[in-house]
């Protein structure tokens, strides 16, 4: 299975990216939201996940969000929000705009993993 990272934060990308990568899933990231919408729109086999950071820049995670929802994908990518806007409101606008899961920074990976693996069952 495929999952994208779309994560600025180096350190978090790259700690992402090799968690996933160990617990056998094959992983594309990127560290800002153009790059990440670029690659969706124009790809002919999307991922089966996308781990989205909010606060990117160029486009955010809500935005690139907001996009993929309104493009004809199918199936349709889950969506995992990973990010430090941990606000009541950041969280209903998540779920508004169809997350399958928003997990807040600090964060295990372990359990990004487990709850990405959860979803895609």
């Amino acid at each position: 299975m495929q999952v994208l990272v779309a994560e600025d934060d180096e350190h978090i990308n790259e700690m992402l990216v090799y968690r996933l990568e160990t617990a056998g899933y094959d992983v594309i990231s990127f560290q800002n939201g153009d790059e990440c919408w670029e690659y969706l729109k124009d790809t002919d086999e999307p991922p089966d996940a996308l781990l989205l950071d909010v606060m990117m820049p160029g486009m955010d995670g809500f935005d690139v969000l907001r996009r993929l929802r309104e493009y004809d994908f199918d199936p349709e990518p889950a969506v995992i929000i990973v990010s430090g806007r941990g606000l009541e409101q950041d969280v209903l606008t998540g779920f508004d705009l169809g997350v399958d899961d928003y997990v807040t920074k600090p964060f295990s990976p372990s359990e990004v993993v487990a709850r990405l693996r959860r979803i895609l069952q």
